[in-house]
């Protein structure tokens, strides 16, 4: 299967601390939503998780 180029980028909404943007795009779609920290950090240990299971 053809991997398709993807870009991720994630940045913290200005005036907002607990509240960050995630966008990630391909050629074909785009898709941005915002998380509160709390559901940041849940997502970083589940990805963390992910990494280093065998």
């Amino acid at each position: 299967m053809p991997e398709v180029p993807m870009t991720v980028t994630i940045r913290k909404i200005p005036n907002k601390p607990d509240l960050f943007e995630f966008t990630f795009s391909t050629p074909a779609l785009r898709s941005q939503f915002r998380l509160p920290r709390v559901l940041m950090n849940k997502l970083r240990i589940l990805i963390e998780q992910a990494l280093t299971s065998k």
